[in-house]
């Protein structure tokens, strides 16, 4: 008979919680924050080059809570971590439509910085009043979840949400909302 091996992790340490969305709907306070600050930490690695360590620093956080928190986007390389070119982290993000500003939820790291180059480009537009940076997504949408989200690109749209008090750009994450 073959003998089983426990799963139980050298040196008795607990598995650090996998990140689904249930795990993400269930975070509040500090947790979604360290949660936050491990993903800004991702995000600044890839964006800036940067080294998991620098890139925990900057972002407020540490390479352990990023590991608690974001181990899909973490890997072991030559001894050293370094940040996966894309993860499958779950995010709640902010995104202006036709329709308004909507709670986008997606799973892809590259959908997430799709929404993140248009929330950037939106912002230009209402800096300088130039819509060049928009052009960019003028009859262009995302697929999440099974729903389309067409971002918005109509300046009269755009300006009247403005006016209104639906555009935020605090912060790109939206809280305490279901995927």
């Amino acid at each position: 008979m073959k003998k089983r091996r426990s799963k139980k992790r050298v040196g008795g340490r607990p598995q650090p919680p996998k990140v689904t969305r249930r795990f993400l709907e269930a975070l509040t306070g500090a947790k979604e924050d360290a949660y936050r600050r491990a993903l800004d930490g991702i995000s600044l690695a890839r964006r800036d080059k940067l080294s998991a360590s620098k890139a925990a620093k900057a972002s407020g956080t540490t390479v352990k809570t990023m590991l608690k928190y974001a181990r899909g986007a973490i890997e072991m390389r030559g001894g050293r971590y370094a940040i996966a070119p894309s993860d499958r982290l779950p995010r709640r993000m902010r995104m202006l439509t036709p329709k308004g500003e909507e709670i986008v939820g997606t799973t892809s790291s590259r959908t997430a910085s799709r929404i993140a180059e248009y929330n950037n480009a939106l912002r230009a537009y209402l800096i300088t009043g130039n819509p060049r940076e928009l052009e960019h997504f003028s009859g262009k949408s995302i697929r999440s979840g099974g729903q389309v989200y067409q971002f918005a690109t109509d300046r009269r749209t755009i300006d009247r949400y403005v006016r209104a008090g639906a555009v935020h750009f605090v912060d790109i994450y939206a809280r305490s909302a279901a995927i």
